[in-house]
C-alpha cells in the first residue's frame, strides 16, 4: 500500500514523497499505532494522545463539516483540513465537496504511519495537496487562490488539541495571504465588503435591472468575437470594423475608448470589476454610453448601475449567497455562471451561455508589446528585471511560452490566469476557440490564426444581434417590478436574521471594557454568524482572522480586533437597513 500511495503523491507534491521515502515504517511505527472503537472505526495513537477525534472520528467529521462548511462551495474553493490522523476527515470532506482540499499535516511520521496502511491515492484526482511543510501549504494556496473564492478551515478537534500551535500558525499565515494577495486593484479584505455594498447600491440605485438568463441560447450556434483590452485588439481594429455584421461583440469596460474612436459599438460589454469603473466611463461620449447593452456582475461596481446606458442586463455567479437565494426564490434565475478570475473569462462565460458555439478573442495576449500592456498604448515603465509600473501600479513580471515558440514578457498575475483559461478550455473541449494574437502568451485550447483566415474556415453569415435581443426580452413577459421585488425580499429577510446579531453586537461594544470574559462572549455571538446570509461574506476575512487569535495570550490584541469586526457588523446592518426602508 505505501508505495502505491508513494508513487500517487509524486505527482502532487514530489519534495513531500521524498521526504516520506526516508523514513521506515519501525521508526514512525514506534510511537505510531491504532485502535478500534465499537464502531469499528480507526483511531490514530501517538504517544499517550488519542489523534483522531473520540469516540467516533467519522460522526466529528461530519459535525465539524455540518458546523463550518453553511452552504456549497464550488470546485474553485479551497477547503484546509488540519491534521491527517487516519484519514477520516480528508475521507468525508472528498465524499462531501467537489472543492479543492489543502491537507497540512505537520507530522511526517503520521503521514509515512497511515501511507501503510490507508488507500489515499483516490484522493489524489487533482484535488488533494498533502504537505508537512507550511511554506509549501501557504505557497499552494496563495497561488491557487483568486478573488472570490473561499477558504473553508477544517481540523480534527483532538489533534488540534494535541498541536495547537502549527494550527495558529497555519491560520494566520492563510489570513496574513488573504490580506496581502492583490489580484487588480485591492485585497481580499477590502473586496469582500466592497462586492456586498455593490449588491446593495445596484439594487438601490437601478429598479431596471434585466437578468441575463432572458436571453438563454438566444444566439445558438453563432459566433461570438471576444474582445480584451491587449494591444492585439489595436493591431486588429480595422479587420473588426469591416466584419463588424459577421459576429456578436461582447468586449470589456476597458476597450470602449478605442472602440468609440474606430466607430464599433459592442453588443454587449461585460463588466466585473468591483471599483474604479469610473475611471473609463467618463471618458465616452453620452451618446455611446446609451449605446451600449452593459452586462453587470451582481458584485460589480456600483457606479454602472446609474449610466443612462440602452440596457442593463444582470448575471449571477455561484460565489454568492445572494445568487444563491435568487436562484430559489426567482423564477427568472434558472442558472448561475461560474465564477472566473477575468473579465475576459467572464465575457466568454456570457457567450457560452447565449449560445454562442465558435468563440474568436482579440486583446486576450496576456503579455507585453513594445512596452505597452493594452490597447490604448500606456507604456509599461521598467523599474528592474522582475517589475514595472502600470498606470502608476507597481506589478511582479515573469516570462511564459509565446505563440512564436519563444518566451513573452507578462505580469505574474497573467500566468495564473492562463492556467484558469486553460482549464476552462480544456473542460469545455471546443475545437472552435481562436485568438488572433500573433505574440501574445500560448493559452493551450486556442487556435491562432488571421480573422480573415478564421472566418472562410467557419463560413460565417451575418448577424442582427440587436434584433434578437428586441424579438428574445418581447416573448420573455418579463416583469420588472416582481424580479426587483424578490431581490427586495431577500434583504428583508436578511436583515430580520441579522438584527439580533446586530443588537448583540451593540451590546458588546457597549459594555466589552467591563466584562471578564469579553472574548468568550464574543466568540457566542461570532458563533451564531455562521448560519446567516451574506453578512458571513462581508466579514469572511476577519472570520479567518478569529480563528487565528483563538491560542492569541495578548488580550490587547484580541480586543481590538473585535473592536474593529462588531463596529464592521454595525456598518453592515446600517446599510442593510437603509436598502430594506428604502
Amino acid at each position: 500500500m505505501f508505495y502505491k500511495n508513494l508513487k500517487a503523491l509524486e505527482k502532487v507534491n514530489k519534495s513531500l514523497a521524498i521526504r516520506i521515502s526516508k523514513i521506515r515504517l519501525e521508526d514512525a511505527a514506534k510511537n505510531i499505532s491504532v485502535i478500534k472503537n465499537d464502531n469499528g472505526e480507526f483511531l490514530l495513537t501517538k504517544g499517550n494522545n488519542i489523534i483522531d477525534d473520540s469516540p467516533s472520528p467519522i460522526k466529528s467529521s461530519e459535525k465539524m463539516y455540518s458546523e463550518q462548511i453553511q452552504r456549497p462551495l464550488t470546485r474553485h474553493d479551497i477547503i484546509v483540513i488540519y491534521g491527517l490522523g487516519f484519514g477520516n476527515l480528508l475521507d468525508y470532506v472528498s465524499e462531501k465537496s467537489v472543492s479543492n482540499i489543502v491537507l497540512y499535516e505537520p507530522d511526517l511520521e503520521i503521514i509515512r504511519f497511515t501511507m501503510e496502511y490507508v488507500d489515499l491515492t483516490k484522493y489524489f484526482d487533482g484535488r488533494l495537496y498533502l504537505t508537512n511543510n507550511l511554506a509549501e501549504c501557504s505557497n499552494y494556496i496563495k497561488n491557487k487562490y483568486l478573488i472570490g473564492d473561499k477558504i473553508e478551515c477544517l481540523y480534527i478537534k483532538n489533534y488540534l488539541l494535541y498541536r495547537p500551535s502549527e494550527f495558529s500558525l497555519l491560520t494566520k499565515k492563510i489570513a496574513d495571504d488573504c490580506h496581502n494577495k492583490i489580484i487588480d486593484i485591492n485585497t481580499i479584505s477590502q473586496m469582500s465588503k466592497v462586492w456586498i455594498e455593490n449588491i446593495f447600491s445596484k439594487i438601490r440605485l437601478n429598479k431596471n435591472l434585466i437578468p441575463l438568463n432572458l436571453l438563454k441560447n438566444c444566439y445558438k450556434g453563432k459566433t461570438a468575437l471576444i474582445l480584451g483590452a491587449g494591444p492585439s485588439l489595436k493591431d486588429n481594429i480595422s479587420k473588426i470594423k469591416e466584419n463588424r455584421d459577421k459576429f456578436v461583440i461582447f468586449t470589456i469596460h476597458r476597450t470602449l475608448e478605442v472602440l468609440q474612436n474606430n466607430d464599433i459599438v459592442p453588443d454587449f460589454c461585460v463588466v466585473t470589476d468591483a471599483m474604479y469603473t469610473n475611471a473609463y466611463f467618463p471618458k465616452l461620449k453620452e451618446e455611446y454610453v446609451k449605446s451600449l447593452n452593459l452586462v453587470l456582475d451582481i458584485k460589480s461596481d456600483k457606479y454602472t448601475a446609474k449610466l443612462p446606458c440602452k440596457r442593463s442586463f444582470i448575471f449571477f455567479t455561484n460565489n454568492s449567497i445572494f445568487s444563491e437565494k435568487m436562484l430559489i426564490n426567482s423564477s427568472s434565475i434558472k442558472d448561475l455562471l461560474e465564477t472566473v478570475g477575468t473579465s475576459t473569462l467572464s465575457a466568454y462565460n456570457c457567450a457560452k451561455f447565449l449560445g454562442c458555439k465558435n468563440f474568436i478573442f482579440t486583446g486576450v495576449d496576456l503579455a507585453f508589446k513594445d512596452n505597452t500592456a493594452y490597447c490604448d498604448g500606456k507604456n509599461v515603465v521598467t523599474i528592474s528585471q522582475s517589475e514595472v509600473k502600470i498606470q502608476n501600479i507597481s506589478r511582479h513580471t515573469t516570462q511564459v511560452k509565446s505563440v512564436t515558440g519563444d518566451y513573452v514578457k507578462t505580469r505574474e498575475d497573467y500566468a495564473s490566469f492562463i492556467s484558469q483559461f486553460e482549464a476552462i478550455f480544456a473542460k469545455d473541449q471546443n475545437p472552435n476557440i481562436y485568438n488572433l494574437t500573433d505574440f501574445g502568451a500560448y493559452i493551450k485550447g486556442m487556435k491562432y490564426d488571421s480573422l480573415d483566415n478564421i472566418i472562410k474556415y467557419l463560413k460565417i453569415n451575418k448577424i442582427n444581434a440587436e434584433n434578437v435581443i428586441e424579438e428574445t426580452l418581447g416573448q420573455s413577459h418579463f416583469s420588472g417590478q416582481k424580479f426587483y421585488q424578490t431581490m427586495h425580499n431577500i434583504f428583508a429577510d436578511e436583515y430580520k436574521k441579522t438584527t439580533p446579531i446586530l443588537k448583540e453586537a451593540q451590546d458588546w461594544l457597549d459594555m466589552y471594557s467591563e466584562h471578564p470574559q469579553f472574548y468568550e462572549y464574543a466568540s457566542t455571538i461570532i458563533t451564531k454568524i455562521t448560519s446567516t446570509m451574506m453578512l458571513e461574506e462581508y466579514i469572511q476575512v476577519e472570520l479567518l482572522e478569529f480563528l487565528r487569535l483563538v491560542y492569541k495570550d495578548n488580550e490587547s490584541e484580541k480586543r481590538e480586533f473585535l473592536i474593529k469586526l462588531f463596529t464592521s457588523i454595525i456598518q453592515y446592518g446600517k446599510q442593510l437597513k437603509y436598502l430594506v426602508e428604502d
